[in-house]
């Protein structure tokens, strides 16, 4: 299995068989990311199924902080090969949650662990890490699989309509769920999208509204509008893109702005890497974009998506805010373009 800066893994059949090929990233740090801390408490607990308890460490945040007597302890722990597996097995629980002098111990054994080890960290809050700690981790994103299966039991019309927004993020999928009783209102969201046009669907995805039910109204008016985009023209593509920059006078906060359209098309890069791996309708982590890439005409770079993935990452986490928002949007679309639809380039 080569390592991926992603590599989106979730709770079903096939999750297990990666499990239990976990061994073959020996000599690597991992860390699982997902917004819900006990699922990823769970998806560790299945992981420590494959391998001897024996050989297996754990750290804890005690009192809320990951300190360096843990680092330390753990690197006793390292210091002999495992006696009853085939690797050792280290989970740091909540990394975001080690302090410096603990974060600065143990950034050499993160770059190097050693050969016959797994560091496996987890975290639900990945932008604050320390950039070192970052950079030394590879990153597996874990879709929304526990909560996404308990909207699917209770209501599999709601979790088809919307396993786009469940499975790119937490909280709205709970939004969902929360409210998945209510199936009209939900499904009446949705289809009051159909019949906007495409300058419609951009106003709501830059309305600034901050409630939940808001910003699940933009995530798919996103999906809505970007499933259109294999029937428009170069022309009525720049249209779009010429309409959020009119707005820009009238946003409040540009970068933001920016980071939720990274974090939209992220979602699709996501999946485009998914296709490329496995033709199983099981891997994709929502429905909708089994078909969206199933049945559309799309002629996929699978090098420029890698590459969309970083340049999208890193715009997540940006701070600086005197970024030119006109080239960012503008190159945003049509580095999707590229990395989607290369043949409305001739």
């Amino acid at each position: 299995m080569p390592l991926m800066d992603y590599y989106l893994i979730y709770i079903n059949e096939v999750i297990h068989i990666k499990i239990k090929s976990l061994n073959t990233f020996s000599g690597s740090s991992l860390c699982f990311v997902n917004g819900d801390i006990n699922y990823l408490y769970k998806i560790v607990n299945e992981v420590k199924k494959e391998i001897n308890i024996n050989d297996v460490y754990e750290i804890f945040p005690e009192k809320g902080n990951i300190k360096i007597d843990d680092i330390r302890k753990m690197q006793e722990f390292l210091e002999y090969k495992p006696n009853f597996s085939s690797y050792k097995l280290v989970v740091i629980h909540e990394i975001d949650k080690m302090n410096q002098q603990a974060a600065n111990a143990i950034l050499k054994i993160l770059e190097e662990p050693p050969t016959f080890a797994v560091m496996l960290s987890t975290t639900t809050k990945w932008y604050n890490l320390l950039p070192t700690i970052r950079s030394r981790l590879y990153k597996i994103l874990i879709p929304n699989s526990d909560i996404g299966k308990k909207i699917k039991e209770k209501n599999e019309k709601i979790y088809i309509e919307f396993s786009y927004s469940i499975n790119s993020n937490y909280k709205l999928a709970k939004y969902i769920f929360d409210n998945i009783d209510n199936e009209s209102k939900l499904i009446e969201m949705i289809n009051s999208l159909k019949g906007l046009k495409n300058l419609e669907l951009v106003e709501i995805i830059l309305s600034e509204d901050e409630d939940t039910e808001k910003e699940l109204l933009k995530y798919e008016a996103f999906f809505e509008l970007i499933k259109r985009f294999e029937n428009l023209d170069l022309i009525e593509i720049q249209s779009v893109i010429d309409k959020i920059i009119s707005k820009k006078n009238s946003i409040a906060n540009k970068l933001d702005t920016i980071k939720l359209f990274a974090r939209l098309f992220l979602s699709l890069y996501h999946d485009a890497y998914v296709y490329r791996l496995s033709s199983y309708w099981k891997e994709f982590s929502s429905l909708k974009m089994y078909e969206f890439f199933g049945f559309s005409n799309f002629k996929l770079n699978f090098e420029n998506i890698y590459e969309n993935i970083k340049w999208c990452d890193n715009l997540t986490r940006l701070n600086i805010s005197n970024l030119n928002f006109d080239l960012v949007i503008t190159t945003m679309f049509f580095r999707f373009l590229h990395a989607f639809f290369s043949d409305k380039e001739e």
